[in-house]
């Protein structure tokens, strides 16, 4: 989702677009996006089939690039997806910044998480300079986002130029059934529960435009904190429904109420092979909260951001369009 939306930042900078592709990927959701932004520019997407677990692959897609954007990763908390999650984020990774490093002219940005950012205790402000701290709260996806983080910076030791970004809970069109968007899709099903925790959220929009501008900059050796506002979930919860026409959430779940919702995620999953949204790392989460500051992104990248309610608004519109958060 936020590597569409940068490929539509780069070309409407007039920026030469070079996208990997892996051979089963179905690019009709990402054509759909630049649609919905009015974008003429798909066509002009240059298409190198690869993944980033294949280095002859990466190594044919990156020649003659001066910049890689790396937003490849498994984003889950589910079971099923951890040793995927494992092996695409942190060796994928791995496998990015060598191929730059074996070309010495390329410049990455590598799209990271505020999920990897340091959080000592509940409720603290958030910073660059935090120290990752080990802990039973950190989820899977956090542990490989860290790793793969430490694989960009082993890359700057070795000669590369680069800046990453701790993202944070990027809102924007996309697919519904992967990252962010299922969130609107959950929500479409009927909720009447909202778990007590907030995190830092970020338009997609908004998101793509600093890490395009900051990689094509001068600037290097950096990382930054993407996000736009503070928000509770249960904020966010209440925005998407209403911007969705549903029933806004009323009630805090409380801790017995999501292990409820956990089990009852668990039998649909058997019964309709979808995967829960509701998880044993979501559960031990749900009521954390966390304030990231953007202090040192607005120094870098000057920019008006969009408000994370028109950021939903837009969501929900390009849902409403394709008709695509139905059963």
């Amino acid at each position: 989702m936020l590597g569409t939306h940068i490929m539509i930042e780069l070309l409407r900078r007039g920026e030469p677009v070079r996208a990997l592709v892996r051979p089963n990927s179905n690019i009709t959701g990402i054509q759909q996006v630049f649609e919905f932004y009015g974008s003429p520019d798909f066509n002009r997407i240059n298409w190198a089939v690869g993944d980033v677990l294949d280095i002859p692959s990466l190594l044919d897609a990156a020649k003659g690039c001066t910049r890689i954007f790396h937003c490849a990763a498994v984003v889950s908390y589910h079971a099923a997806d951890r040793d995927a999650m494992y092996t695409v984020n942190v060796e994928g990774t791995e496998n990015v910044i060598n191929v730059a490093l074996h070309y010495g002219n390329i410049k990455v940005g590598f799209v990271s998480s505020i999920a990897a950012v340091g959080k000592a205790k509940n409720n603290d402000t958030v910073d660059e300079e935090s120290e990752w701290v080990e802990s039973d709260m950190n989820t899977h996806y956090a542990i490989t986002k860290n790793r793969s983080e430490m694989e960009f910076w082993r890359g700057i030791n070795e000669g590369i130029e680069g800046v990453a970004f701790n993202a944070g809970f990027i809102i924007g069109p996309g697919n519904p059934e992967r990252s962010s968007p299922s969130l609107f899709r959950k929500i479409n099903e009927g909720m009447s529960f909202y778990p007590p925790g907030g995190t830092g959220f970020i338009a997609a929009t908004d998101c793509a435009h600093a890490i395009a501008e900051l990689t094509l900059s001068h600037i290097s050796t950096e990382r930054y904190i993407v996000v736009s506002e503070n928000l509770s979930m249960k904020e966010l919860f209440q925005s998407v429904a209403q911007a969705l026409g549903k029933s806004i959430p009323t009630h805090e779940a409380k801790p017995w109420i999501l292990e409820v919702a956990r089990l009852a995620e668990a039998v649909k999953e058997k019964l309709s092979g979808r995967k829960a949204l509701v998880t044993k790392e979501t559960v031990k989460n749900a009521s954390l909260r966390f304030y990231y500051t953007n202090e040192k992104l607005k120094a870098a990248v000057p920019m008006q951001f969009k408000t994370i309610a028109q950021a939903i608004d837009e969501t929900a519109a390009f849902f409403k369009k394709h008709n695509s958060l139905k059963d």
